[in-house]
């Protein structure tokens, strides 16, 4: 769709010709911004605020807006206009024949069209990823909206979408399987026989679970990492946490081999396992990531949650002390 009207469409070029990067003023920046921004240079795309993604949306031009998140995700909200072609952390290194197909057919043979790629927010890096690779197929007007999704809603005035309903305190944790990744000290450490490959999650030899879903994608996930290897040394510093309470994390869509290389390129301390298919992930709603949960064994065996520890840990203390409450109220 072009401009209805020559003036807009003159406009709608002045505004780009005279684009800073976002936020033009020195020190505005948010946290995030630098690396974002260092990232677009180094990888010949361009950075888009909110404001100006709504003035390119006027203009019209033909712009191809990308959702690049999940189609689940897509299909709860989505900036008006926008396509959904999901990149993840598997397309890092390399892209797919049948994906570079895919995004041709969506950008058509225009190698000069407009293209504004996003995700879910700034802490998303598929966004970054997509549009690397965008440059890379020979597209030459290629811009991130590294705001995302929630940046749209925000900047429209709207709420953060209503998150999905998932199970809530006193609910069962959904039943799973897992597979060993770590070898002997993993399984010694959640009490498993040795040599086991895979095991439910209701088998760890504990009395309760601190279980953290993240995503390799997510920058709050990789953020959290010192938090959370503070935590568990805090917990095996306890004497009744240590011999009742076990930690693991879940990488929701990773691979066995991706958890494993982020393990060891993290230095996470505690057992991470790969929900590889997503399904503990559904199963819980789709949370925002990183999320946390508390889970104690009922009189069946079942795992129950105890608590829901949503978002970044800012107050280790804290989230030691909710830890202490919930085992204390549920211990017999």
């Amino acid at each position: 769709m072009r401009p209805s009207h020559p003036l807009a469409w003159l406009l709608a070029l002045c505004l780009l010709a005279a684009w800073q990067p976002w936020p033009a003023l020195a020190g505005a920046e948010p946290e995030w911004w630098q690396r974002a921004a260092e990232e677009a240079k180094a990888d010949g795309y361009r950075l888009i605020s909110a404001a100006q993604l709504a003035e390119l949306m006027k203009a019209g031009d033909g712009l191809l807006l990308l959702d690049v998140r999940p189609d689940y995700e897509y299909q709860r909200g989505h900036i008006p206009g926008s396509k959904n072609l999901e990149f993840h952390l598997g397309d890092r290194l390399s892209l797919k024949p049948a994906k570079a197909r895919a995004l041709a057919d969506l950008v058509g043979p225009d190698k000069s069209r407009r293209i504004v790629v996003y995700c879910r927010s700034f802490k998303c890096l598929r966004s970054g990823i997509a549009a690397k690779w965008a440059v890379q197929q020979g597209y030459a007007k290629v811009y991130r909206f590294a705001g995302g999704w929630h940046g749209w809603l925000e900047h429209t005035g709207q709420p953060l979408s209503q998150e999905p309903a998932g199970p809530g305190l006193g609910d069962y944790f959904p039943s799973c399987r897992l597979v060993v990744l770590g070898g002997e000290d993993d399984r010694a450490y959640l009490g498993l026989p040795a040599g086991l490959k895979a095991f439910a999650l209701s088998e760890v030899k504990a009395d309760f679970l601190f279980v953290e879903l993240y995503h390799q994608l997510c920058y709050g996930c990789l953020r959290e990492v010192a938090s959370y290897n503070q935590l568990f040394a805090m917990i095996e510093a306890d004497p009744f946490l240590r011999r009742h309470f076990k930690m693991l994390g879940l990488g929701v869509g990773s691979l066995l081999r991706e958890v494993r290389n982020f393990r060891l390129r993290e230095g996470v301390r505690f057992p991470l396992f790969a929900d590889q298919d997503k399904e503990v992930f559904r199963c819980l709603g789709e949370p925002d990531l990183p999320t946390a949960y508390v889970l104690g064994r009922g009189q069946d065996g079942r795992l129950k949650i105890l608590r829901i520890l949503p978002g970044h840990i800012n107050d280790i203390g804290k989230v030691l002390g909710q830890i202490k409450a919930a085992v204390a109220t549920a211990a017999p």
